[in-house]
């Protein structure tokens, strides 16, 4: 399995996600946004403060909105935030389009604290947090994200784990998708380094045009991945208690080895 990063760099210096924004929807517009929508809107009706309805929704690291358009459909009250301009742009184009009042900040991990809250969800989909590979970024991070919570508040996430990554990353992967004004072919090189806990994925695109001009471009990504009771951990020593911890997907299952995304539900433990 290959990586499908999105959102969020590992820090303000290097931020991906420049001209790959452009074409981002194309290249995964066969993923299933209203299905992860659905199980996220599952674990914020199970577990979301049941005394503030609609329940108001932080999307960091939202990338071009779709987790956000679809939940604002559910009747959530959704704002999204990424460290990408061009993401943010792309994004509140597709908010006019579809005719939403979703709010999008152009904030990154670090500097969400200058979002005005509370809200009672905040989200992080896609193993966005991956993307903080220094143990500091990650702390603030999260020092972040309580404070954006409403009191009884959760913060649903999901990063990888490692124990899947290890066993089955794969080292060279190729995509190709188009539609009627441009084909995207995208290459994918995979390294893993099982001490730092970090994968670098680095991503070689060629966008062919309709009118026959071809661009191309390459970005690399750098993505931490973490074992199950080392997230757990970490949880527990920057103040959050675990509620639940299950493979993306299917919150009625137990956790095993071999699921490569897992989601945490957690809650400030004050």
């Amino acid at each position: 399995m290959t990586p499908g990063p999105t959102g969020a760099a590992q820090d303000q210096g290097q931020i991906p996600f420049g001209e790959y924004s452009a074409i981002y929807d194309l290249i995964y517009a066969d993923k299933d946004y209203a299905g992860e929508a659905a199980f996220v809107a599952t674990l914020i009706e199970k577990y979301a403060p049941p005394d503030r309805k609609p329940a108001r929704v932080l999307d960091l690291a939202c990338g071009t909105g779709r987790h956000a358009f679809e939940l604002a459909a559910r009747g959530y009250a959704v704002q999204g935030s990424d460290i990408s301009g061009g993401m943010i742009e792309v994004a509140r184009e597709n908010a006019g389009r579809r005719g939403l009042d979703v709010p999008f900040h152009a904030c990154s991990f670090q500097t969400a604290n200058s979002i005005a809250g509370p809200f009672e969800v905040v989200l992080a989909m896609f193993a966005s947090l991956g993307y903080l590979t220094k143990a500091g970024d990650f702390a603030l991070a999260l020092r972040n994200v309580a404070g954006l919570l409403a009191p009884g508040g959760i913060f649903i996430f999901d990063v990888w784990n490692g124990s899947a990554v290890l066993r089955d990353f794969s080292a060279h992967k190729v995509r190709k998708v188009g539609d009627h004004q441009r084909t995207v072919e995208r290459v994918s090189r995979t390294s893993v380094d099982s001490v730092r806990e970090q994968a670098t994925v680095n991503f070689d695109f060629t966008v062919a045009y309709a009118d026959g001009q071809t661009r191309r471009f390459d970005e690399e990504h750098h993505v931490r991945f973490y074992f199950a009771q080392e997230m757990s951990d970490l949880l527990a020593a920057l103040g959050f208690a675990v509620l639940l911890r299950c493979p993306f997907l299917q919150p009625g299952r137990e956790l095993e080895s071999g699921d490569w995304n897992m989601t945490y539900v957690v809650r400030r433990a004050d």
